[in-house]
């Protein structure tokens, strides 16, 4: 199985690997490309990306996470599937991060304090982004973004995601849409709500 996915950074990479390899470890992840790092950028050229990605890349599923920044999560989910060629759609899992990717990192403060090395309370609760990034080594002046993003995906693969579950509503619905998404295909997404 192959799994193409659009994102707009390194983080968001990372969290759809750690997530490939936790749910679908037999999968290989295919990145979608678009000219520019903006949301406005990623929204302009979203349908070439899917339709590259499903037709030349031979991808059997797609993923797109984008951020709500400071709209609401479910809005700009809504505004923003109608991006998606509807003959993509059936094979497209579509999430949106409440603000930005690093709020769900930080969705279970104990475990990524843990990994980050620091109190909970270092963790800044309106915006972790910038914490989250430096401390995962993501700064703009980073030389070893490869190992930061490598760090992050072997973070979310062994996250307690119960925990994202319950604590950010946004991941809980990509959460659901992936189980529902991969009943159709050939991975099954184990109930993390009932995994310790």
């Amino acid at each position: 199985m192959r799994i193409g996915y659009v994102v707009q950074g390194d983080a968001d990479e990372a969290v759809v690997r750690g997530l490939v390899d936790r749910w679908c470890q037999t999968a290989e992840s295919v990145r979608g490309m678009f000219r520019g790092q903006s949301g406005e950028s990623l929204r302009r050229e979203l349908p070439k990306a899917l339709h590259a990605l499903r037709d030349q890349m031979q991808c059997d599923l797609l993923v797109v996470l984008t951020d709500a920044d400071n709209d609401r999560w479910q809005d700009v989910k809504r505004r923003e599937w109608t991006r998606v060629p509807a003959d993509c759609q059936d094979i497209c899992l579509f999430g949106v991060a409440d603000r930005n990717i690093e709020c769900w990192l930080a969705a279970d403060r104990n475990a990524l304090s843990e990994e980050l090395g620091c109190s909970e309370t270092d963790i800044p609760r309106e915006d972790p982004s910038g914490f989250v990034k430096r401390r995962f080594g993501l700064g703009q002046r980073d030389d070893s973004r490869e190992n930061a993003k490598q760090r992050i995906a072997r973070f979310v693969a062994a996250a307690p995601l119960k925990n994202w579950i319950s604590n950010a509503p946004s991941f809980n619905d990509f959460y659901q849409s992936a189980r529902a998404l991969a009943g159709q295909r050939r991975c099954e997404i184990p109930n993390e709500l009932q995994v310790d």
